[in-house]
């Protein structure tokens, strides 16, 4: 288990901004009390709507990606940036939550 946490600190998967802030919600959620609440913000449309707004102004405004002419932008792969840093939000709040659960279920 100490392996897998110390690979994420080598790769630098966990200075990526959405799988921080998914971590980070994920821990928030677990130690809520009010399961009843995150559950209904987790049901919402507009919750995941907007963690792709703010994949589609991060990766627009501060990662864009160029052909490799280096003027012009490579939308298809910018798309594709945009819906993986929506997965990786998601994901890894599923799994801290999950990790959380693990730690204090004893």
């Amino acid at each position: 288990m100490i392996k897998g946490i110390l690979a994420l600190f080598n790769t630098g998967i966990i200075f990526d901004p959405f799988v921080l802030c998914g971590i980070l919600l994920g821990i928030f959620t677990a130690f809520t009390p009010d399961t009843e609440l995150m559950e209904n913000l987790f049901r919402q449309n507009s919750f995941y709507l907007l963690i792709l707004l703010l994949s589609f102004l991060y990766n627009y405004l501060l990662k864009k990606v160029y052909k490799d002419d280096g003027y012009t932008l490579d939308y298809v792969r910018m798309a594709l940036n945009i819906v993986l840093s929506l997965v990786k939000f998601v994901v890894s709040c599923a799994l801290s939550i999950v990790f959380i659960m693990m730690l204090f279920a004893f």
